[in-house]
C-alpha cells in the first residue's frame, strides 16, 4: 500500500509522530505533534511566541509598530488634548513617504534607522506627498508649515530617546538633525495679532448680529483663553472677581470641559471689567430667551453654541472668518483679542508681573515675548504724548 504523502515541511517519525520544519527571519524551527493538525497549532503558537521575543527585542520592530506602542505607554500620563495632537503627529511621521519608491517612514526598521532618513522625512514634511492606504487608495499628505515639521521631529526624538532608554537602539538618528528654520509669518504677526482700533470697530459693526458677540466682547476684556471663557458657569463669579480653574478641551471623542488649566499657572483669578461683566448679563439674558419655559442649568456654560452645547474654537473662528470677510479686514482668530488685551494693557502701563498672573503665564518672558506686541497706533499715540 502506497505511503500517505505529506504536506511540505512535514515528516512522519518512527513512533508515529509527526514532525514540522518552518523557517523565520533566516532560522530553522520544528514542532512536533501526534496529528498534522497538532502541528499546525503548535506551529502558529511558535510564530507568535518568536514574533512577541522579536518585537520585545526591537529586531524586525517597524517605526510606526514602535511609535503606536510608545504612544500607548503615554495615556496615563499625558493630558488627553495633547494625546490627540501627539496621535495626530505620529499618524504624519509614519505616513510620509520618503522617497521616489513612496517608502513609508514607519515601515522602516526601527534598528536600521539612519540620520539620513530622518532628514529625508524633514524635508518630505515641506512637500505635498501621496501615499497608498490599506486598501489601496491614494492618500494626499498636505505641506506642513515648519513649525508643525519641528514638532513632528522633535516628538520622534523623544520617542526614539525612549527606545534608546529600552536598549531597542543604540543612538538616537534624531540627534544630529538640526531645526527647520521658520519661513512664515509667525501667527502673533499676523491672525494672532493685537487689533487697531479701526479694526475693532469695523469688526463690532460687523459682528452685531452674530450669535458669539456677546462671546467676543468678554475676550477682548478679560484677556482670557477661548477654552477659559467656554468653560465659565456663573458659580465661577464672585462680585468683580472671575475664578478660572477649568477649559475646554478636544479630546479623542470630542469636545469637553476639564477641571484642569493650560498650566498650572493657568488656574488663578481675574478682576471683571464692567465692559466683560456687560457681555455677560447679555449673553444670559440670550440664554434666558433661548431657554423659553424650560429651567436653565446654572451649573452649564453661560457661552453656548447655537443650539447649545460646548462652544468650539474651529466653529468660533470660522464666525471671526465670516465677519473679517464682510467687515473686509484682515483676517484673525479668537487669540486675537487676547493679544489685544494684553498689548492694551502694557500700554497703559499695567504692570507686567500683575498682567502676567492675570494671563496665566507662567513667567514674564512669555508675557512680553509672545503678546506685547503695541500695533502701530499705539506706538503713535504713545510717542506723540511725550512732552520735549
Amino acid at each position: 500500500m502506497a505511503k500517505k504523502k505529506l504536506p511540505v515541511g512535514f515528516t512522519e517519525r518512527d513512533n508515529g509522530t509527526f514532525q514540522y520544519r518552518f523557517t523565520v527571519e533566516g532560522k530553522r524551527y520544528a514542532v512536533y505533534g501526534a496529528t498534522i493538525k497538532e502541528c499546525r497549532v503548535k506551529e502558529f503558537e511558535k510564530r507568535e511566541e518568536i514574533k512577541e521575543k522579536i518585537y520585545r527585542s526591537g529586531k524586525g520592530l517597524k517605526v510606526e509598530e514602535y511609535l503606536d506602542r510608545w504612544i500607548e505607554s503615554r495615556e496615563l500620563v499625558i493630558k488627553s488634548a495633547t494625546m490627540r495632537t501627539y496621535k495626530k503627529l505620529i499618524r504624519r511621521i509614519s505616513n510620509t513617504p520618503i522617497d521616489a519608491a513612496g517608502t513609508r517612514f514607519g515601515t522602516l526598521k526601527l534598528v536600521e534607522l539612519e540620520t539620513q532618513n530622518v532628514r529625508d522625512l524633514q524635508k518630505a514634511f515641506l512637500q505635498k506627498q501621496v501615499y497608498k492606504d490599506s486598501k489601496g487608495k491614494n492618500v494626499t499628505l498636505r505641506k506642513l508649515t515648519t513649525r508643525t515639521a519641528n514638532d513632528c521631529i522633535s516628538l520622534l526624538k523623544k520617542a526614539l530617546e525612549a527606545a534608546k532608554n529600552e536598549r531597542l537602539i543604540s543612538w538616537n538618528p534624531c540627534d544630529p538633525v538640526e531645526r527647520l528654520k521658520r519661513t512664515e509669518d509667525q501667527a502673533r504677526d499676523n491672525i494672532h495679532r493685537a487689533l487697531s482700533n479701526e479694526e475693532l470697530e469695523a469688526f463690532k459693526k460687523a459682528a452685531a448680529e452674530s450669535h458669539y458677540y456677546n462671546f467676543y466682547q468678554f475676550l477682548l476684556y478679560t484677556g482670557m483663553r477661548i477654552g477659559e471663557a467656554a468653560a465659565l458657569t456663573s458659580s465661577d463669579i464672585t462680585g468683580d472677581v472671575i475664578s478660572i480653574h477649568k477649559t475646554v478641551t478636544r479630546t479623542e471623542y470630542g469636545y469637553e470641559i476639564a477641571e484642569q488649566t493650560k498650566t498650572d499657572a493657568g488656574r488663578r483669578t481675574v478682576p471683571l471689567r464692567p465692559e466683560a461683566r456687560q457681555a455677560l448679563e447679555a449673553q444670559k439674558l440670550n440664554n434666558k430667551m433661548l431657554a423659553a419655559d424650560n429651567v436653565i442649568d446654572m451649573n452649564a456654560p453661560i457661552f453656548r453654541m447655537p443650539k447649545g452645547g460646548i462652544i468650539r474654537p474651529d466653529r468660533v473662528n470660522s464666525d471671526i472668518k465670516s465677519i473679517c470677510d464682510k467687515a473686509e479686514i484682515e483676517k484673525f482668530t479668537a487669540h486675537a483679542f487676547r493679544a489685544t488685551f494684553t498689548s492694551r494693557c502694557v500700554a497703559d502701563g499695567v504692570p507686567v508681573k500683575e498682567l502676567m498672573e492675570i494671563l496665566g503665564h507662567t513667567d514674564v518672558e512669555m508675557t512680553l515675548g509672545l503678546y506685547a506686541h503695541s500695533n502701530e497706533e499705539l506706538k503713535k499715540s504713545k510717542l506723540l504724548a511725550v512732552n520735549f
